[in-house]
């Protein structure tokens, strides 16, 4: 009876065999083959999670085309992002990985593409709150196995789960639960890393013993500064002072004295200064990090790297502030850090911090400005020159032995945000005589008052075709690209152009080479810190790792051939920059630098060669977000040109009335306080612009009569 029931059943799954040989011919060659296949297709695979499974049997067999075959009605499978979650956890993410690297070469139509769905799907079921909070209870079940699969779980789940298990950590008081939390915590390197940082600068108590604690298991060497400082004296605490020397000593390292710490802190302040990355995963995430102890919660935000730099000086220097035998020097480091934090997050200081630095003389914030420009940390040197601008000190720009001071420097500076703020703080202070480092103002007026208007860029390449593609690909990115075919035109283009985004030029270009133009492109002020980058030929890549290397904001790369690689090294470029002023606050900067020309010239005093650059007012007139502040100024230039402008402008059926009336009254000033400075035939045109305006309406009328009106001097001067 026995063989004669295995008989029957060998024949029945022959027969199955037999119906899915006949439904398609791929199956019948595979059956025939190899029993395990056959096992396989005998199998139901209907439902979308048995059909995988036997895909991945059929892939770890190598029987591609068939688990291809059976893969197909997945493709046309409408599922849920649920679904496709519960097939990930079923089936693990290692398989699913397989499938998304290896679907193309094994020829599973849109296993690739299914495969990442999947896992996209998983990942944000597993970020979703709900689902780490109850990862977060399954941490104190009684079931070892459902604790360990929670740390799993909260582990692949990563920085949302990271941030979650640390802000329970700072909320929790019961013991136990803390330490399943650490538990679980500790599998989360790397990811936690920034966190566990913002939790020591920013924490405080049994929340800053229990992240001491994890940085310890870590080994975070990052952490190194803070807990160096909590050992040495930095801390009230008892038990947190305890936990970071148990935490250095379990890294290996000594316990510090306090001179031992402060050395900690300065060498990597110092780091920092020199551009070397001190912070956790700096190429991965431009994610910054801050703990608030009264809410118990973690913020972020996305930085560019000059502003993450700016802030990871700030939370080192803090530690000055609490280590005793840290100088008077140090202590105002610290303050401006952090004042200069708060201005690249763009928020007030805190009342403890803006109280300190309201204590620094005039002298301790030019000398912490003159520390920031020597290091070239551009928030930081904001931040100082705000705090003159506060108090308007004319000692600010005094100076012993004639050099310029800190504060006149900056308006020097190629960063535009800096040059303005500087120049905000010297026109509160409104100096009556010139003083060291003067002339840099009017330049730097007219840089602003020319700097509205779409960004330029300027493209050099020793061929016609390259240059004049890239420039068209620029422009179509938004740019007001200009093309150059010599080195010494690209550089008389980018000294040219007052709103100077980027430079690209060939590795190929002539006269001179590409090195000379890189070194004068670098040796003019004004073109310092504008981003630069060399598009390589396959001969010249070597030459690019070499440029790179010496200059940190210049971008060495292939040649570009389409408009998307192009669109990609601007967006690399861009990053280079040190400043992300919008359109709409250069056209705001420009407006006030006219508006305070305007008043320079009015008073007189107290800037030689104010005049050199009065042209642009006759430029940015026709500007209508600058139209009103240019012929305001335009009434105290006296020059031919800017009376010539004010009478064409007033003289413009095309111009709104209001402005026109503004032209006529700037004329009448202009007038009066510098007589006609017209020549004869632009006076003869005046008269035949009136005569030909019969036809006009009555205001048009109106204003070209008052002009003819102050010509012949039969109209005064309007305040």
């Amino acid at each position: 009876m026995k063989h004669l029931l295995t008989y029957f059943c060998l024949t029945l799954l022959c027969c199955e065999i037999a119906a899915a040989q006949e439904a398609n011919p791929v199956f019948v060659e595979a059956a025939q083959r190899s029993p395990a296949v056959a096992a396989v297709l005998d199998a139901p695979h209907e439902k979308p999670a048995d059909a995988l499974a036997a895909v991945f049997i059929l892939i770890d067999l190598r029987e591609y085309a068939v688990a291809a075959e059976i893969f197909k009605p997945l493709t046309e499978a409408q599922l849920t992002e649920d679904e496709q979650a519960a097939l990930v956890r079923q089936f693990g993410t290692a398989k699913f990985l397989l499938l998304a690297r290896g679907a193309r070469e094994h020829g599973i139509a849109s296993g690739q593409k299914f495969a990442e769905a999947a896992l996209a799907a998983s990942a944000s079921a597993a970020a979703k709150p709900e689902r780490i909070t109850q990862l977060l209870a399954d941490l104190a079940s009684d079931d070892a196995g459902v604790r360990q699969a929670a740390r799993s779980d909260l582990a692949a789940t990563g920085l949302p789960a990271a941030q979650a298990c640390l802000e329970a950590l700072a909320a929790s008081t019961d013991k136990q639960q803390r330490g399943d939390l650490l538990a679980a915590l500790a599998e989360m390197s790397p990811v936690v890393e920034p966190l566990v940082i913002a939790a020591l600068a920013d924490g405080q108590g049994q929340f800053r013993r229990d992240v001491a604690e994890l940085a310890g298991h870590l080994h975070l060497l990052e952490a190194v500064p803070w807990l160096a400082t909590m050992a040495a004296g930095g801390e009230s605490d008892a038990e947190v002072v305890a936990t970071a020397q148990a935490a250095l000593l379990k890294m290996g390292l000594s316990l510090p004295a306090q001179n031992d710490a402060l050395a900690v802190v300065k060498r990597d302040l110092e780091k920092v200064d020199a551009g070397i990355p001190t912070d956790s995963l700096p190429n991965e995430t431009g994610l910054w990090w801050s703990f608030d102890s009264a809410t118990k919660k973690f913020t972020s935000v996305e930085l560019i790297s000059c502003e993450r730099r700016s802030l990871i000086h700030a939370r080192l220097a803090q530690n000055l502030l609490v280590l005793s035998n840290a100088s008077a020097a140090d202590r105002q480091l610290a303050i401006i850090s952090a004042v200069e934090a708060a201005h690249v997050l763009g928020e007030p200081p805190a009342a403890e911090i803006l109280e300190l630095a309201t204590g620094l003389g005039t002298n301790d914030l030019n000398a912490a400005l003159a520390a920031a420009l020597k290091t070239n940390r551009i928030n930081a040197a904001i931040a100082c020159v705000k705090l003159l601008a506060e108090r308007a000190d004319p000692a600010a720009l005094q100076s012993l032995d004639g050099t310029s001071t800190p504060l006149a420097t900056a308006v020097a500076h190629p960063n535009r945000e800096l040059k303005f703020a500087a120049l905000t703080a010297i026109m509160k202070i409104n100096p009556t005589r010139s003083f060291p480092g003067a002339s840099y103002v009017p330049e730097a007026l007219w840089l602003l008052a020319a700097s509205a208007g779409t960004e330029q860029a300027v493209v050099g390449a020793p061929t016609l075709a390259h240059a004049n593609d890239w420039a068209g690909n620029l422009r179509a990115l938004g740019y007001d690209a200009t093309p150059t075919f010599t080195g010494i035109e690209l550089l008389q283009q980018a000294l040219a152009a007052p709103r100077l985004a980027m430079v690209l030029v060939d590795s190929d270009i002539g006269k001179p080479l590409v090195r000379e133009v890189l070194y004068q492109l670098r040796a003019q002020p004004k073109l310092a810190h504008v981003p630069v980058a060399v598009l390589l030929s396959n001969d010249d890549l070597l030459l690019g790792e070499q440029l790179a290397t010496a200059d940190k904001r210049l971008l060495a790369v292939s040649r570009p051939r389409t408009p998307d690689a192009m669109k990609s090294i601007i967006e690399r470029l861009s990053d280079l920059s040190d400043s992300r002023l919008s359109a709409d606050e250069r056209t705001q900067q420009a407006a006030q630098a006219i508006d305070w020309l305007g008043k320079l010239f009015d008073a007189g005093f107290p800037y030689d060669e104010l005049l050199r650059d009065a042209v642009i007012l006759e430029q940015t007139v026709y500007n209508p977000d600058l139209a009103e502040a240019s012929l305001a100024a335009l009434a105290y230039v006296g020059t031919a040109g800017s009376q010539r402008t004010l009478v064409d402008f007033a003289s413009l059926a095309a111009q709104p009335m209001k402005l026109r009336q503004l032209a006529a009254d700037s004329f009448a000033r202009s007038r009066a306080r510098f007589g006609v400075l017209l020549t004869a035939a632009e006076i003869a045109q005046q008269y035949d612009r009136y005569n030909a305006s019969e036809t006009a309406d009555a205001d048009s009328q109106k204003i070209l009569g008052e002009v003819l009106d102050i010509l012949e001097h039969k109209s005064e001067a309007k305040n």
